[in-house]
């Protein structure tokens, strides 16, 4: 006998209307429909049975319409987008939800879900709220998340669906991993492949030279499916493309960082979901390594060097303002070793919004505080000032307003 499943919306042909209201095809010059979907989908909840990734990309695409310093103001829009990137994660990962009790992470594994979408998540809940360019970042990733989880499926036919993922445009019964990897290192051995071989040199030079055409070919590798940041992250990462095979231990990683850092940066800046995506894989090799002897070994030293110069240098002031540290540090704390106790301690040295990530206070002692605020100088200076007229009437209460 036929399942029987009760959909909110009559025909599906109005499913796929209202995913190519949120998702417009290639090429599409018409009218912005987003927030029509967003009423459509309300209209939805409220019959019942409506499909969490429906609810969650009508809420998150909603945030980005009310994403407007002009009529709202940035604590609001920080807490919209917040609200609706909660949400969005609780109703996937929540345990209380779904039966089976398994944690949180264990059910984002499950998923394919980011495991930074849940840290994310626990910051927003229990701590500062992340910052404005930080939750623009995940929505936007959360969005790309949903069309290959959901919406790319909703198709009758996936070969009409624009931007399927790697697993649908793979063909031939490819591996969509694989396909993804092949892409890469095709990429890394032809990268100039198309360009002008008779363009001077001096030209050349001062149109970015090779690594121009490389860094897009690798934007449109990561756009062409959710899994082509992370695995373009692998390959760099384990065929010794950001660390040079035959380095030893304590050698210099100028040279890798003048080579690639203009060129991870434009695949960062065309596909934000990148960055995140290569800081993730790099701190889980440091991590979950299985070299008997990491503290010698030379690839993860220069992984964490890696690590430490996009965290830290005045190079990736710009791209880092993307990240949530919130994921590495939680990794580093959970598995503890010489290179992620290093990577830590750098995190916390160099990050001027630690307290927003940790939800600590500020490393000021309170005996500097207390001394400052109580307006506390030298008997010199007090008698100084009551020669014109000067006196102490009371101490300062340093304690916050509204504290009793």
């Amino acid at each position: 006998m036929a399942k029987v499943v009760f959909t909110p919306w009559k025909e599906h042909s109005q499913l796929l209307s209202v995913r190519n209201q949120f998702y417009p095809p290639p090429g599409y010059e018409g009218p912005d429909m987003r927030s029509k979907a967003c009423a459509l989908v309300g209209v939805w909840k409220l019959r019942g049975n409506l499909p969490h990734p429906v609810e969650a990309t009508a809420l998150l695409t909603d945030a980005i319409l009310h994403d407007d310093a002009q009529k709202n103001s940035i604590f609001s829009i920080r807490a919209t987008y917040s609200a609706a990137f909660c949400r969005f994660v609780t109703g996937l990962v929540d345990s209380k939800l779904h039966g089976q009790k398994r944690t949180m992470f264990q059910r984002a594994i499950d998923l394919g879900l980011p495991a930074s979408f849940v840290e994310l998540r626990h910051e927003a809940t229990h701590r500062e709220l992340p910052s404005l360019i930080v939750l623009r970042n995940a929505t936007q990733r959360s969005l790309e998340w949903l069309w290959d989880y959901y919406w790319a499926k909703t198709a009758l036919d996936s070969a009409l669906v624009p931007g399927a993922p790697a697993s649908e445009v793979a063909g031939n019964g490819e591996d969509p991993v694989k396909h993804i990897q092949n892409a890469v290192r095709a990429a890394l051995e032809h990268p100039a492949s198309q360009e002008d071989s008779s363009e001077p040199p001096r030209k050349k030079r001062k149109s970015g030279q090779h690594s121009s055409f490389l860094a897009t070919q690798f934007v449109s590798i990561c756009r062409a499916s959710r899994d082509g940041p992370r695995v373009l992250s692998r390959v760099l990462i384990e065929d010794s493309v950001l660390v040079p095979k035959g380095r030893k231990l304590g050698e210099s990683m100028d040279d890798s960082f003048a080579t690639w850092d203009k060129s991870l940066q434009t695949i960062a800046t065309g596909q934000p979901a990148f960055l995140p995506a290569l800081t993730e894989e790099l701190v889980n090799e440091l991590a979950f390594t299985s070299r008997s002897n990491a503290k010698t070994d030379p690839k993860c030293e220069a992984i964490y060097k890696w690590l430490d110069h996009i965290l830290r240098s005045a190079q990736w002031s710009t791209a880092r303002q993307a990240l949530s540290l919130g994921y590495i540090l939680t990794v580093c704390e959970k598995s503890a070793n010489h290179w992620t106790n290093l990577l830590k301690d750098a995190v916390r040295r160099g990050n001027d919004d630690l307290s927003a990530i940790t939800g600590g206070r500020s490393t000021v002692s309170a005996q500097t505080q207390k001394k400052s605020l109580t307006g506390t100088s030298s008997p010199g200076d007090l008698q100084g000032l009551q020669k014109y007229g000067w006196d102490t009437v009371d101490t300062w209460d340093s304690r916050p307003i509204g504290v009793v």
